[in-house]
């Protein structure tokens, strides 16, 4: 058997190509067999290796390019960081330029590929009015319903169904809640000498023995909608309430928490919500009290005298503590011990679809019912108020809607200074030279002073901006729905009325907030990481 042959029943393979000379990388002259020891396999493997090390630029590119791609593909299909830009949203979501603080949001876009938006969800979207913008709302009227605000609440009516004050989820609620700062201004005009009240930042304590009881706020006064409530306390002093209309309106969607602890003797302690002259009570038996006293009650106008739960009320034991808590939103009165529910009541509106809005007080009164002087311990005491959508923002707002099936409607959180579908407007400019079509654009019309002059004129975030000024202006600048800028000649252009531009088309709907992930201001003892409800 020939060497070759040989060679061949062991599985490798020779060349028997005729012997040629080769330069290496080094430069060094090599013969085309395989050196000693080592197989045509292994020299196969070797040259790939060279090959690729020929080539890293082109490696890196593809790497490149591949993560690129991924990227862009991860972003447009999955998930995006957004940066808060405005306060429409706070103090649910912030973006304050006069703290510095704005938040950034992880928005989940992967699920509305698979399924709709849906009500209460915080949506970003481009803006219908110039799409080249991004906005932010929570989504509150949904497609194909009737949607009005009055008293401060939304009202929905489906098709085929009776107007009803909406309610949301437990985890909604919770979020939009704002806690108001009480100051320990309870009045006290029944509280004994004995009684005594110290405010913290944890809420108010009320140390008592003997019957009385004290109201918030002081007499005269009633709850109403302050621009700064529900904001971090770090910051309050920092946010200016100029021109928020805050405090315009009473609120009586309210909630009440606190620790109540019972000594032997007391026979009640009760919290009373007032809205106008409707009374609602929601009373704890104490380790003396007899009978079977029902958990809430409510009496006044709507009310065939009493109206009760069928609940008994829960009874304290001597030296115990509960956690209690009791609200009224959106016309049901609920109960809560240790955050259990144990009492709830539907009410009638205080007011009936489409009746004119009047003044109605809202107050908070603690009741304590202990004829042998044994004392209680009221601790954190806290009080929120509901949101109120304001019925006035902007010029000309819309407060009642007929949604379209294919669009949503959607409102900030900070009612008072939150352009929405309440003000939404397309400035509309027809051309009188050319095809003679129309412009159309977000309707922002904004002044500003003139430093140098003294004089009205428009804002430089004005749309449309008229320059030099508004009156006798010599061109007017206008950004369209698509975020196009267009310069117009007055001497050639007709401004036309506004129309109202209310709703968001679904498929401008680019995905839903999920998490706040920055920032951390220890300086504002403000820590954002949370999850978006």
């Amino acid at each position: 058997m020939t060497d070759q042959e040989d060679a061949k029943t062991k599985g490798e393979y020779v060349s028997t190509a005729p012997k040629t000379s080769v330069l290496s990388q080094g430069g060094s002259p090599t013969t085309g067999q395989a050196p000693a020891g080592k197989s045509a396999r292994a020299l196969e493997k070797e040259a790939r290796k060279k090959a690729q090390k020929a080539h890293p630029w082109r490696d890196n590119i593809e790497a490149v390019a591949i993560s690129i791609v991924t990227i862009v593909l991860f972003k447009y299909f999955v998930l995006e960081a957004y940066k808060i830009p405005t306060g429409s949203m706070q103090p649910t979501l912030m973006g304050n330029e006069e703290t510095g603080i704005y938040d950034r949001v992880i928005v989940d876009k992967f699920s509305y590929h698979y399924r709709d938006p849906e009500r209460f969800e915080i949506a970003v979207f481009k803006y219908p009015l110039d799409s080249s913008k991004n906005f932010i709302k929570r989504i509150v009227g949904m497609p194909g319903e009737r949607l009005f605000l009055q008293g401060g609440d939304a009202w929905i009516q489906p098709k085929g169904e009776e107007p009803r004050v909406l309610r949301r989820p437990r985890a909604i609620q919770d979020a939009q809640l704002r806690r108001i700062d009480t100051h320990g201004e309870w009045e006290g005009k029944r509280r004994p000498e004995s009684w005594t009240l110290a405010s913290t930042d944890d809420g108010d304590t009320l140390r008592t023995k003997g019957n009385g009881r004290m109201t918030y706020p002081q007499e005269f006064e009633s709850i109403r909608d302050g621009y700064l409530d529900g904001y971090p306390a770090g910051v309050i002093g920092k946010i200016s309430e100029k021109n928020k209309r805050s405090k315009w309106n009473d609120v009586t969607d309210l909630r009440v928490a606190a620790e109540v602890t019972a000594a032997p003797g007391v026979s009640a302690v009760t919290f009373i919500l007032h809205e106008g002259d409707r009374r609602f009570r929601f009373t704890l038996r104490g380790p003396e009290a007899t009978g079977d006293t029902r958990a809430i009650s409510a009496t006044g106008p709507g009310f065939e005298g009493e109206s009760t739960s069928e609940a008994v009320a829960y009874q304290l034991k001597a030296g115990d503590s509960v956690e209690v808590e009791v609200q009224n939103l959106n016309d049901l009165l609920e109960f809560r011990v240790d955050g259990e529910l144990v009492a709830s009541l539907e009410i009638p509106p205080a007011i009936s679809p489409n009746e004119a809005r009047h003044v109605m007080e809202s107050r908070i009164t603690v009741d304590v019912a202990d004829d042998a002087g044994g004392g209680t311990s009221i601790e954190d005491l806290k009080i929120w108020r509901d949101i109120f959508y304001t019925e006035t923002s902007g010029r000309n707002p819309v407060t009642e809607w007929n949604i379209p099936e294919d669009a949503y409607l959607v409102l900030g959180d900070n009612s008072q200074d939150s352009s929405d579908g309440r003000d939404w407007s397309l400035a509309q400019f027809q051309l009188m030279d050319g095809d003679g079509g129309i412009v159309r654009g977000n309707s922002r019309e904004m002044q500003a002073i003139n430093p140098r002059t003294g004089q009205m004129v428009s804002h430089p975030e004005s749309n449309p901006r008229y320059v030099p000024q508004q009156v006798g202006a010599k061109q007017i600048f206008l950004r369209d729905e698509l975020g196009e800028l267009h310069v117009l000649d007055p001497q050639t252009t007709e401004r036309l009325p506004d129309e109202h531009f209310s709703f968001v088309p679904r498929e401008l709907i680019r995905g839903r907030a999920v998490v706040v992930v920055w920032p951390l201001a220890p300086q504002h003892d403000v820590y954002r990481l949370k999850w978006v409800r």
